[in-house]
C-alpha cells in the first residue's frame, strides 16, 4: 500500500515537472518571438484621417509624419518595431488642437497604423489680433496654414477664449456667438447665407451674407429660432420684391411682436 502512495507521488510530481517545462518553453519560445519581431523593420506607416462630411481635411498624412519624425529623431517609416512606443506617439499626435482622437497599434504584418479623427471647425475667430478655430464642441484649434476652411468669420467685441465659456457660469459674447454659430451650421439656407458674424460695440450680433450689402443686426441670442425665421423668411418672400442692395441695413433684434419684427434703413 505505502510503496503504491510512493509510486502515485512520484508520479504526480513528474507530471508537475512535466508540466512546468511545457510551460517554461511556451515562454521561452512567445519571448524569443517577440524579441525576434521586435528586431524587425516596419514594413509601412499608414495614417488614415477621417474624413468629415463636407469639409476640407484639416491636417494632411504628410504633416503627421513630418511632425512624428522631428518628434523621434528619426525617420519613423524606416525604424524597427523596438524604436516605437506606441503609446507614446499616440499621446504625440493627440497633442495637436486639430485631432479629436487617435488610436496607433501594430498589425500582424509588420505595420503601424495611425487612425486619426480630426475636429471640425464651427467658426473662425479674427478679432483683437487673435486668429483661431473653434470646433462644434467648443474645442479651440490654432490657425490652420494653407488651408480654406469655409465657416463663418467672427469679428469685433467677443470675450476672450475659455476653456470653460460653455459652462453656465460663464457669461460673454462668445457663448452667445458660438450658440448662434450652431443654429446656422444646422440650417442648410442660412449656413450658406452667412459669411460673418460681427460683434458692434453694442455687444450685438450683426450677421453679414455672402450676396448683397446690408448688414443683419441679430442683437443677443434671446429668440434666436424666430429671429432666423424672420431672416429666413425676408430672404426668400421680402427681398424678391423689394430687390436686392436696397438696404443697408435689416434689424431683426426684436421679437416680431405688434409689427416690430424687421425694421428697415434704407441706403
Amino acid at each position: 500500500m505505502e510503496r503504491a502512495k510512493k509510486i502515485r507521488s512520484f508520479d504526480n510530481w513528474k507530471a508537475t515537472v512535466v508540466w512546468l517545462v511545457t510551460v517554461l518553453s511556451i515562454m521561452i519560445i512567445l519571448f524569443l518571438a517577440i524579441e525576434s519581431k521586435s528586431m524587425m523593420a516596419l514594413k509601412a506607416v499608414q495614417v488614415n484621417i477621417l474624413e468629415v462630411p463636407n469639409q476640407k481635411a484639416i491636417i494632411s498624412e504628410n504633416i503627421i509624419l513630418e511632425k512624428l519624425n522631428k518628434y523621434l529623431g528619426f525617420d519613423v517609416e524606416s525604424a524597427n518595431i523596438q524604436d516605437l512606443n506606441l503609446v507614446e506617439i499616440e499621446h504625440f499626435i493627440k497633442t495637436d488642437d486639430r485631432i479629436k482622437s487617435v488610436e496607433v497599434f501594430l498589425d500582424g504584418g509588420e505595420k503601424v497604423h495611425i487612425e486619426i479623427v480630426q475636429r471640425k471647425p464651427l467658426i473662425r475667430v479674427m478679432t483683437n489680433n487673435v486668429n483661431y478655430y473653434i470646433d462644434e464642441e467648443g474645442k479651440q484649434i490654432g490657425k490652420i496654414h494653407g488651408r480654406a476652411i469655409r465657416v463663418p468669420i467672427v469679428t469685433g467685441e467677443l470675450s476672450a477664449y475659455n476653456e470653460l465659456f460653455l459652462t453656465e457660469e460663464y457669461d460673454g459674447t462668445l457663448k452667445e456667438v458660438f450658440e448662434l454659430a450652431l443654429m446656422l451650421r444646422d440650417d442648410k439656407f442660412l449656413s450658406a447665407l452667412i459669411e460673418q458674424i460681427h460683434v458692434n460695440e453694442l455687444y450685438e450680433m450683426v450677421l453679414i451674407p455672402k450676396l448683397g450689402d446690408e448688414d443683419l443686426v441679430f442683437g443677443n441670442i434671446e429668440n434666436a429660432s424666430e429671429k432666423l425665421n424672420n431672416i429666413k423668411d425676408f430672404y426668400v418672400h421680402g427681398m424678391p420684391k423689394s430687390g436686392w442692395n436696397k438696404f443697408h441695413t435689416l434689424t431683426f433684434k426684436y421679437k416680431g411682436k405688434d409689427g416690430e419684427g424687421i425694421l428697415f434703413a434704407e441706403k
